[in-house]
């Protein structure tokens, strides 16, 4: 009786949402890969000028001046190497670009790429990401609905894992057919075939499939996986980071001292992007270290001082937990092998959905039970 709901649940699950689920997986695919594919589609400009660095509040003005009238908070990502540009993107409020309907129009974030040594402005384009990661950044990530469409996100995740641990139960041999489990029979064919195969590629990718799914959620979903992992509600927006009160004043912290004092706080570490903020209520956010656990320093730049640090080092577990989704999810972290084990991962839901289809026409056409075993030699 279980095993049938089971079977009822994983099966129309699929059936329904199965689109979807590939999609998600296809663009998960995509974004894994996403830096070589953008340095290939849409390389940056390189900059050429050699010397010391200019001052980050240079880089600043030069791209106020390529993008007047710009407004919205200023995201700064430094280069990694020589050669690569510093580039700024104006990231306009969520309350910009709504519709007289109450829809939100995806607002433009222009992104200027700009010389570090010279601060001479290389180039400027909508996005700096190139059509077709930008395309599976805003599937994956959204749906193309905006910050509307993130939870639909989350809830597909949900039921891609209830389809990994139903499959896993269902896939689950009886003790005479355990060495038949993991491999597709030379002689299986038809209904057979798709069966076998649906079953065998499930159980190796298992785990890779429920690790991305999951943190799939996670990602989606915070708060729910830090109570999940023993922690309360953090002290502060991580991504906004502790609101401060502004002073009267007309000469806040500038780029360069709010960095110092980041630097002062994580030594050691290499700077990576600066968040300058539009509301006068919000931190300076400072990110360094490493790309995969980043480093988060707060900076009230009314008082010029650090008002939080969010040191991957120091956090609690549970914090700690939800901190590891997004590298997990993305590839990062556990080495090549992790991340091109993920990358396969996203052909997961094609293979299986054209699999589940397959055999659920081939039953209804040989007018069998959904959930009936597969007769042995059936090549209907």
């Amino acid at each position: 009786m279980i095993r049938r709901l089971l079977f009822q649940v994983h099966m129309w699950i699929g059936l329904v949402l199965g689109v979807l689920f590939v999609a998600l997986g296809l663009s998960g695919s995509v974004l894994v890969y996403h830096e070589e594919i953008d340095r290939l589609a849409a390389p940056a400009p390189r900059a050429a000028a050699t010397g010391a660095a200019k001052p980050l509040e240079d880089l600043v003005a030069a791209a106020f001046v390529a993008a007047p009238g710009a407004s919205g908070s200023l995201l700064l990502t430094l280069p990694e190497q020589a050669g690569d540009p510093a580039t700024v993107r104006f990231l306009p409020s969520p309350r910009e670009g709504a519709r007289r309907d109450g829809q939100a129009a995806r607002p433009r974030s222009p992104t200027i790429f700009i010389d570090p040594v010279s601060a001479k402005v290389l180039g400027t384009r909508v996005s700096a990401m190139s059509p077709l990661v930008q395309f599976a950044h805003d599937l994956h990530g959204n749906l193309f609905l905006g910050r509307d469409g993130r939870p639909y996100v989350g809830w597909l995740g949900v039921g891609m894992v209830i389809l990994g641990l139903t499959g896993l139960v269902l896939w689950w041999p009886r003790p005479h057919l355990w060495k038949y489990a993991f491999l597709v029979r030379r002689t299986a064919k038809g209904l057979r075939f798709h069966r076998e195969l649906h079953a065998v590629v499930g159980i190796w990718g298992f785990i890779v499939f429920i690790v991305v799914s999951v943190t799939g959620v996670g990602i989606v979903f915070p708060e729910t996986f830090r109570a999940a992992g023993g922690g309360g509600a953090p002290a502060f927006n991580l991504r906004t980071g502790p609101r401060i009160e502004p002073l009267n004043t007309e000469n806040p912290l500038g780029t360069d001292e709010a960095v110092a004092l980041a630097r002062a706080a994580v030594p050691g570490a290499r700077v990576r992007s600066v968040l300058v903020p539009e509301r006068p209520t919000q931190a300076v956010s400072v990110a360094l270290g490493d790309a995969s656990l980043l480093s988060m320093v707060y900076v009230d730049p009314w008082r010029g001082k650090v008002v939080a640090v969010r040191d991957p080092s120091s956090l609690s577990a549970a914090d700690s937990f939800v901190a590891w989704q997004r590298p997990l999810h993305q590839g990062d972290g556990l080495g090549a092998v992790w991340r091109f084990l993920v990358f396969l991962s996203g052909f997961l839901p094609l293979l299986f959905v054209v699999t589940g289809v397959v055999m659920w026409l081939k039953k209804r056409r040989a007018h069998l039970a959904m959930n009936a075993p597969v007769p042995e030699g059936a090549a209907p």
